[in-house]
C-alpha cells in the first residue's frame, strides 16, 4: 500500500476470539451518535466485526449471531470441533457470505485493513484490497484450529500472533485513532484444568501481555479498554452479554469520544 496523506479518524480492534464480539456494541453505538469513522484496522475478531461494519452490515450479522448463539446444538458442535483442532473457516464463510458475498475490500463503505500473520516471514500483513471474505479468513486464522489461508507466496495465520492491536498502523492512515482492546487485563483461572482450556488461556496470557507492551499512549490516540475479564475466549452462548460489554464501554466514554473526534 503507498500510504496516502493522513487524514480523518481511524478505529484500531484488537483480537480476543468471542471476547472481541464486543466490537459490535462498540460500534452501534458510534452509529447512535453520528461518530465519523474514516477507516477501520482490525485483528482477528477485530478484523471480522471491522469488515462487517465497513460493508454495512452490521446489524443483521449481529442478529444472525444471536440467533446462532441460542442454538444449543449447534454450539456444541462449533465448540467441540474448535477444542479438538478442527475448525473450519468454511463454516464461517457460509455465514458471511449471506451479508458480504463477493465484496472487495475497496469497494467497502468505508476503509478497512484486516491483519493477519505471513508463516513464511513471520511479519504482519496488512490486507486491504480483494475478497472481504477471505481477507477476513485469514486474519481470524488461529494456529492449532484452523489451516492457514494461503495468499500468493503467503501462509497466512492470526493476526494476533505478529499485531494483536494494530493502533501503529492505524496512525499510518488517519490523524486520529480511537483503540478499542477486548483482551482482558487480568486474568484468573478457575477450571479444573482440560488441556485446550490452558493453552487457550495462557495464548490469551501472552497475547495480553504483548498488548500491554505495545500500548503507546501518545496525541490523537483515544484509548478504551473493555471490560472482558471473566469472559472465555469460546463461550459462544453468551454473546448477547459480550456486545453488550462493547455498547455499555462506549456509552460510559460517549462524552470523552464525542470531544476527542470534533476538535
Amino acid at each position: 500500500m503507498v500510504i496516502k496523506e493522513k487524514k480523518g479518524i481511524a478505529i484500531a480492534l484488537s483480537g480476543g476470539s468471542v471476547r472481541g464480539l464486543a466490537h459490535i456494541g462498540f460500534l452501534e453505538v458510534m452509529e447512535k451518535y453520528h461518530i465519523p469513522i474514516d477507516h477501520i484496522v482490525g485483528t482477528s475478531m477485530g478484523a471480522l466485526i471491522g469488515g462487517i461494519y465497513a460493508s454495512g452490515k452490521l446489524n443483521e450479522f449481529k442478529e444472525e449471531i444471536l440467533k446462532l448463539s441460542d442454538n444449543k446444538a449447534l454450539i456444541f458442535l462449533l465448540t467441540h470441533k474448535i477444542r479438538n483442532g478442527k475448525g473450519d473457516t468454511e463454516d464461517l464463510t457460509k455465514i458471511l457470505k449471506k451479508f458480504v458475498d463477493k465484496k472487495k475490500i475497496e469497494n467497502l463503505n468505508i476503509g478497512f485493513t484486516a491483519v493477519a500473520t505471513d508463516l513464511n516471514t513471520g511479519k504482519e500483513v496488512f490486507l486491504e484490497e480483494g475478497n472481504l471474505i477471505k481477507s477476513i479468513n485469514a486474519s481470524i486464522c488461529i494456529p492449532g484450529i484452523f489451516s492457514p489461508v494461503k495468499r500468493g507466496k503467503m501462509l497466512l495465520v492470526d493476526g494476533g500472533v505478529t499485531d494483536p492491536l494494530p493502533q501503529d498502523y492505524a496512525f499510518k492512515i488517519a490523524k486520529k485513532v480511537i483503540t478499542v482492546n477486548a483482551m482482558p487485563t487480568k486474568f484468573s483461572y478457575k477450571k479444573d484444568g482440560e488441556t485446550f482450556d490452558i493453552i487457550s488461556e495462557s495464548v490469551s496470557i501472552l497475547i495480553g501481555q504483548l498488548i500491554g507492551r505495545r500500548i503507546k499512549r501518545k496525541k490523537n490516540l483515544l484509548f478504551i479498554q473493555l471490560k472482558t475479564h471473566g469472559i472465555d475466549s469460546f463461550d459462544f452462548k453468551n454473546a448477547a452479554k459480550v456486545i453488550d460489554v462493547g455498547r455499555r464501554a462506549a456509552e460510559d466514554h460517549i462524552n470523552q469520544i464525542i470531544a476527542f473526534t470534533s476538535e
